[in-house]
């Protein structure tokens, strides 16, 4: 009998005795694990569950809990739980314009610095009453010209040095590192580190494409298009590859025919550089002259013998906000900046390999059982980072008693009403029940969160199937879905 079954039946007994969990909603609930369990879909994979208490962290249903398998995306909800934990729901990142000279009559005689904290949804459009990068730029251009400065006898420096250097996983595959979910995290995000790459489709199948530029404006970029026609309906299948150390970047896969024009999303390599670009081409064009200029490396100490005046102070939203739309969204950049931002202030050090060292410290630090959890990042986009489902329902369970716990589970989509899980188990009792947080990469499928018994009892849960059969993503996510929606009758 497998170690994970034997888990089952002693949770079986246990809460049949305490008349807490309807015995046959978790006999429907075994017969939907094995039957997935022992089909050809998992035939060669690993299917893991997890099902506990909140209360009393005590296991309602589990199957395979000890294995480590990769999480996906289910793992944003440690970045979140962890950010909100330790800074808060009110936390807001500050970016900052000043200078470290002095002004003599229309003059700056020092550097101009824009001065970054890590926020990631600097410039971002995904939140209202707050500046989209452009308005950003021209606030901060007004803020140049309202000190009266018309020639600025120095530098223009994005200062990027809040975090480390490293600003991608070094376990990252290269075909994601190049598009818009693989953008690095930079001491200096600006507009969610993504850029629009435009293309005028073929007429036919395998025809070329025509590149016709990207949006906004980066000529330092460098394009080589590969990019062919595919049949119409067939939508984005590029692969942009490029990496954070370069400017140059290869386009490849196929765009559908039928429009004039197709979009896909790219990732900038250097935020920072690219802030430096935009704000100098900003000020001459607003008659703001400049002397020299050069960009230093995300991560590179910006020194001055001079204190620092402010020009201008920006303030995030709230990292309540944020967290929300990391886990609807399953924004990798904003999990990853929350990653480096808890490693810096857990263990003064914000480099990927501190950070998880860091962060795991932390849960452990707060009992919960972490064996097997074996994180490369904060987003999951690492295939080789693992974790077991019954370290996140631990993790789950511990961050119901913070403070901060209302802001988490309000960040976590609602199944078969918002974020990623809108479309899944309409109809079904979990639907506007189950909180949960889905996650893909290639081969696995995962999904956790929370979800409410018809007893009352709040329960945590983790479900991750790995190395399924090739082609049934759509077949396995539906297994899934119906082994949530039962999760929801107990």
């Amino acid at each position: 009998m497998k170690f994970g079954l034997f888990l089952f039946f002693l949770s079986f007994c246990f809460n049949v005795n305490a008349q807490t969990i309807d015995s046959i909603a978790l006999n429907n609930l075994r017969d939907a694990v094995l039957e997935l369990e022992n089909s050809e879909l998992m035939r060669s994979g690993s299917l893991a569950v997890s099902v506990k208490k909140v209360k009393d962290a005590s296991h309602v249903f589990a199957l395979n809990p000890e294995r480590s398998l990769p999480s996906a995306s289910t793992l944003k909800l440690v970045s979140t739980a962890t950010a909100l934990a330790v800074f808060g729901g009110d936390f807001k990142f500050q970016t900052f314009l000043e200078h470290d000279g002095v002004i003599r009559n229309d003059t700056l005689i020092g550097n101009l610095y824009i001065h970054g904290t890590g926020d990631p949804s600097l410039g971002s459009e995904r939140f209202k009453g707050y500046p989209s990068g452009i308005e950003l730029i021209n606030r901060w251009t007004a803020a140049v010209k309202k000190k009266g400065i018309r020639y600025i006898n120095g530098k223009i420096i994005a200062d990027a040095s809040f975090f480390d250097s490293e600003t991608i996983a070094s376990t990252w595959i290269w075909g994601d590192i190049g598009n818009y979910y693989g953008a690095g995290v930079s001491g200096l995000n600006f507009s969610e580190n993504l850029y629009k790459i435009k293309f005028k489709p073929g007429a036919d199948f395998g025809d070329p494409t025509t590149f016709l530029g990207i949006e906004p404006a980066i000529p330092y970029l460098t394009f080589t298009n590969q990019v062919t026609t595919g049949e119409r309906g067939s939508g984005d299948q590029t692969i942009v590859y490029s990496s954070p150390l370069g400017n140059a970047a290869v386009l490849t896969g196929t765009i559908p025919t039928g429009s004039p024009v197709f979009s896909v999303k790219g990732s900038i390599p250097n935020p920072a550089e690219y802030v430096t670009y935009a704000m100098k081409t900003s000020l001459l064009n607003a008659a703001v002259g400049i002397g020299e200029n050069d960009v230093p490396q995300p991560g590179t100490p910006v020194a001055s013998a001079n204190s620092k005046i402010i020009l201008d102070k920006y303030d995030s939203p709230p990292l309540r906000d944020l967290c929300q739309q990391t886990n609807f969204w399953s924004i990798n950049l904003y999990a990853d900046a929350f990653f480096k931002q808890a490693g810096k202030r857990l263990a003064g050090k914000s480099a990927f390999d501190e950070s998880a060292k860091a962060i795991t410290a932390y849960w452990s630090g707060k009992n919960a059982d972490l064996r097997g959890f074996y994180i490369k990042d904060g987003s999951g986009l690492s295939p080789s980072g693992s974790i077991t489902t019954n370290s996140l329902t631990d993790i789950l369970n511990v961050a119901n008693k913070d403070a901060s716990f209302n802001d988490f589970y309000k960040s976590i989509a609602i199944l078969g009403v918002n974020g990623t899980v809108r479309n899944l188990g309409k109809g079904s009792k979990a639907a506007g029940n189950m909180h949960v947080k889905s996650g893909s990469i290639e081969g696995t499928r995962a999904y956790a969160g929370y979800v409410t018994s018809k007893s009352g009892s709040l329960l945590s849960f983790s479900i991750i199937a790995h190395k399924y059969m090739p082609g049934s993503n759509r077949v396995i996510t539906d297994s899934l879905v119906k082994i949530m929606t039962l999760m929801a009758e107990l």
